[in-house]
């Protein structure tokens, strides 16, 4: 009953007659039904038909609500759980396998296409256990990328980045005995050390959070993982050489954007340290391009605007714009648990807004 009078709502917003309904009808139902119920930060009782129809009730104009509608209909990029849960199991065989066989062919002296006969050696092996695999926050779902790869051992799979000394001992223990198992007689205590570290996360839009330069220290998440590699407060430094010790930031979703400057801010932080960026599903540039040179969209973005989302972390970023998003990357983009502030702000303002966000976000940020 209360789909009917929401979907009775968005008829009597958008001015629908009957063939208008028969058109458009099909295709919500199996949006809402595939995907956009389930956003995790709907109010109670909410779902997505009832949202769309109030979102669209906002603005002023038929036309400006044929603007919104379209944009929705034919624009924007739901990232689902059961999506999120794919890129997490297919990271391995698709990301970091052909990564670490990139890394041992030449050393062994295999051409990379030999997968099978790469895969197979004790210095792959040898390298896969010597892999730490680290979450940089929830949205890494290691969970899921654990148990979709039985092949990597609990021990080097942990939840956080940051670890205390008595789980490093831990894992270098379980370290020592698979190693031993591999070579088939127990390594020197020196080589007992992790040779690759794996940051896991979910999304980024702009890199920011993660690496950033302010007046000459870098900060973010991959800056704190950095700082841990030398910190006596840290498990980390017992865990890794870093005179043989690569990282590389592993992301389930980014745009174009944000992977060049992650490789390039990541590069200058590591240093002497191999840095590198694997990205399981690119968002190309063109798409927010694409929202940007749309020019009645853009306005009905400026128009309805409501600058207090400008806190102090969002003007980290260009906001000239500010109704591009964060650090005007004006995506179209929402996530099953949250909608990125580098998507257009009216698909996201939060409640107590002037304006009516259609994914309301949740901050992680306080004032």
């Amino acid at each position: 009953m209360r789909d009917e009078l929401a979907e009775h709502l968005l008829v009597r917003v958008m001015r629908w007659e009957s063939e208008d309904v028969s058109r458009e009808r099909p295709d919500l139902q199996a949006l809402a039904h595939y995907k956009y119920n389930d956003y995790q930060q709907f109010s109670p009782g909410m779902r997505f038909i009832e949202s769309l129809a109030l979102w669209l009730e906002q603005f002023a104009t038929d036309e400006e609500r044929k603007i919104a509608y379209a944009f929705v209909k034919n624009q924007l990029i739901f990232v689902s759980r059961s999506e999120f849960a794919h890129l997490a199991s297919i990271s391995y065989p698709d990301l970091v396998r052909p990564y670490l066989v990139k890394t041992v062919a030449p050393k062994i002296g295999k051409s990379p296409w030999l997968v099978k006969t790469i895969t197979t050696s004790r210095e792959f092996k040898l390298l896969l256990r010597q892999s730490l695999f680290l979450a940089l926050s929830d949205g890494s779902r290691i969970d899921m990328f654990r148990r979709s790869n039985p092949v990597i051992d609990h021990e080097q799979v942990f939840r956080a980045h940051e670890i205390a000394q008595d789980r490093a001992d831990e894992m270098l223990e379980k370290l020592n005995d698979g190693m031993t198992h591999i070579l088939g007689t127990p390594p020197s205590k020196d080589k007992v050390k992790f040779r690759i570290v794996f940051l896991l996360d979910d999304f980024s839009a702009s890199g920011i959070s993660y690496i950033r330069n302010e007046e000459g220290n870098f900060h973010g998440k991959v800056a704190k993982f950095h700082d841990s590699l030398s910190s006596p407060h840290s498990g980390i430094p017992s865990l890794v050489d870093t005179s043989d010790l690569t990282v590389c930031l592993l992301l389930y979703v980014a745009t174009e954007h944000a992977a060049k400057r992650l490789q390039e801010e990541g590069t200058k932080l590591f240093g002497n340290i191999p840095f590198t960026v694997l990205v399981a599903q690119l968002i190309p540039d063109g798409i927010g391009e694409s929202l940007r040179n749309n020019p009645a969209l853009t306005k009905l973005c400026a128009k309805y605007y409501d600058s207090n989302i400008e806190t102090d972390s969002y003007k980290r970023g260009r906001h000239d714009q500010p109704y591009l998003g964060f650090d005007e990357c004006c995506l179209p983009v929402v996530l099953d648990h949250n909608t990125p502030n580098n998507s257009i702000p009216l698909l996201w303002f939060p409640d107590a807004m002037s304006a009516r966000g259609l994914f309301p976000r949740v901050s992680r940020f306080s004032e």
